[in-house]
């Protein structure tokens, strides 16, 4: 490490905000660049894997299925024989949370490239996963290869890998806003990181503000007309979308868990698990050729003209999402490489369409703008898989570029997570920062700055002698195991030191007949109840006692604090939260 690199590390270390906005920058700067070439990338290797079926000398369509089988293959190879990082396999937002909570935010150096190309790899082969999850955790790896560059500490190393989680979120999808509030709030199910919330919106504007440099500011979704806000009859229809998901995100949720533990358990190479979830998503891309990668042009078809106006196109639309959780398993569960999130907004898209179908057939022309559900489903849906509310809705508004159904999405939102609490479509969230390990540390803290000795005092009557007493006088009447308060005249003075008092046993046991109380006595404070545990614990750090006697606000000796007890009653303090967690 340089001199240059340790007075840099110093100075984000010490001097605080600032520096951490400052290198927030730097890390959305970095990852904004890192996602424009992901977008190139994946348009360009689109467009080389679907060049034989373009042209005049163009394949038959349903020849493409193979693609999925043959991209999964290349994918297990380049994880498993040729970089080793096992790490990339699956849904990357995950694999980023798992690092927050267990890591410390440490990712590898090679995570990023590997997941860059991996991911590249199965989206233009027609996998059925997000573009999220990889550029997620690609963001996160930048930040985290960042960190270790300035030897950060582990504290701020999961607070930078938020932030280039936030990054890669805000640029990929248009969203500075519902990036930053991504990765704050996807960690936990009933809480959010807000210490991050800053730095974390910082690398996600930066980001955001490089990638619409080259690739335009269009929102995601295009084709979205100019909606009204909703009204009462709309906001109970949103309400009842909102129930609609529930189910789904339970079977979607359900189908790629079951997928990922069946694969995990298969005693087979793990380099082969992609290349057969593969083939089972080209028999359903056969069937369903919309449901092959990313799937957001057929969001912004049906949008545009294909609102199902029989019950034939809602069984349609129902098929395709049945399809599509089914695929989104098989990528994703086998080790593909991709996210979980893209397809939730899918799936949620196609279901809104579908009650949106339901509602012109049963109650033709009472609702305005039927295709406003599709954007309602699609932020319900995310926010119940995922337990983000806020990050969903405000997600589905900027990429869109419609805030008008804000109303809608928030009531659908709620009543999706208001039923769908038990499940999560990432494993690795914790319920709060409780139940967090990377925040254990603060938890150690506080629980010691909150707790007073009045909680753990160990009441008893308490004998206090004289300092101008003999010590002979006194050793008939006293256990040398415990602490004595010593006054000279109305001044307390200290401890009746045993360690000498028993070594004057020793040593010469006709000293002790002429030795004072006070010749005995070390300076030790007393230590009002209402002090705290963590200044507790520091006085006895200091004085090398192993107890201390306790006062209450009248100045009287009310028992004896330990520094055992102390331990102890952290120790008891903290299971009852990890209890509750």
């Amino acid at each position: 490490m340089t001199a240059f690199q340790k007075r840099f590390a110093r100075l984000f270390v010490i001097n605080g905000y600032l520096p951490k906005i400052f290198l927030a920058a730097l890390i959305g700067f970095v990852t904004g660049f890192v996602a424009v070439a992901f977008h190139y990338g994946l348009d360009i290797a689109s467009e080389l894997v679907h060049k034989p079926w373009s042209g005049e000398n163009a394949l038959p369509w349903w020849s493409f299925a193979i693609m999925p089988a043959v991209g999964g293959l290349v994918v297990g190879l380049i994880i498993y024989k040729i970089t080793k990082t096992p790490e990339t396999a699956g849904q990357g937002t995950d694999n980023m949370i798992r690092s927050f909570h267990y890591h410390g935010g440490k990712i590898r150096s090679r995570v990023a490239p590997v997941k860059f190309l991996t991911s590249i790899i199965t989206l233009s082969t027609g996998g059925s996963a997000g573009y999220e999850g990889p550029v997620s955790q690609i963001g996160s790896g930048v930040a985290s290869t960042l960190c270790r560059m300035f030897k950060m500490p582990r504290s701020l190393r999961g607070q930078f890998t938020l932030a280039g989680t936030a990054a890669g979120l805000g640029a990929i999808f248009k969203a500075p806003l519902s990036g930053a509030l991504t990765s704050v709030e996807v960690l936990y199910r009933e809480d959010f990181e807000s210490n991050a919330f800053a730095t974390s919106i910082v690398s996600s504007v930066v980001a955001f503000t490089v990638y619409i440099a080259f690739v335009g500011s269009a929102p995601a979704i295009v084709g979205v007309p100019a909606f009204p806000f909703t009204n009462a009859i709309e906001l109970i229809a949103c309400a009842l979308l909102g129930l609609l998901c529930f189910p789904f995100s339970y079977l979607y949720v359900r189908c790629y868990n079951e997928s990922e533990t069946r694969f995990a358990k298969w005693k087979i190479p793990n380099w082969v698990k992609p290349a057969i979830g593969g083939a089972f998503v080209s028999f359903i891309v056969l069937f369903y050729p919309e449901v092959a990668g990313g799937g957001f042009e057929f969001i912004g078809q049906v949008m545009k003209d294909m609102m199902p106006h029989s019950i034939w196109g809602v069984l349609l639309l129902l098929a395709i999402v049945l399809a599509k959780i089914v695929a989104t398993a098989f990528t994703v569960g086998s080790g593909g490489s991709g996210g979980v999130f893209g397809p939730s907004l899918f799936i949620g898209g196609v279901l809104g369409a579908m009650f949106a179908g339901v509602c012109e057939l049963a109650f033709p022309g009472v609702i305005r703008t039927p295709e406003m559900f599709i954007l309602v489903g699609m932020a319900a849906f995310f926010a119940g898989a995922a337990k983000a509310p806020i990050a969903g809705v405000v997600m589905v508004c900027e990429m869109t570029g419609s805030y008008s159904l804000l109303p809608g999405l928030l009531i659908a939102a709620v009543m999706h997570i208001a039923f769908s609490r038990p499940w999560s479509i990432y494993k690795s969230q914790v319920l709060n920062k409780f139940s967090s390990p990377a925040h254990h540390g603060d938890m150690d803290q506080d629980v010691l700055r909150v707790t007073t000795i009045s909680e753990v005092v160990e009441k008893c009557d308490i004998k206090t002698l004289r300092g101008e007493d003999l010590l002979s006088g006194i050793l008939p009447y006293i256990d040398l195991d415990y602490v004595y308060p010593v006054y000279r005249g109305e001044k307390y003075i200290g401890l009746l030191d045993m360690s000498v008092v028993k070594n004057a046993y020793i040593s010469s046991p006709d000293l002790v007949q002429h030795l004072l109380i006070s010749d005995c006595t070390v300076k030790a404070p007393m230590l009002s109840d209402t002090l705290d545990l963590h200044s507790a614990s520091r006085i006895f750090v200091h004085n090398k006692l192993n107890e201390l006697c306790v006062v209450n606000g009248k100045g009287d000796v009310i028992g004896i604090l330990s520094h055992a007890a102390i331990f102890k009653a952290y120790d008891r303090i903290v299971k009852s939260h990890h209890g509750r967690g």
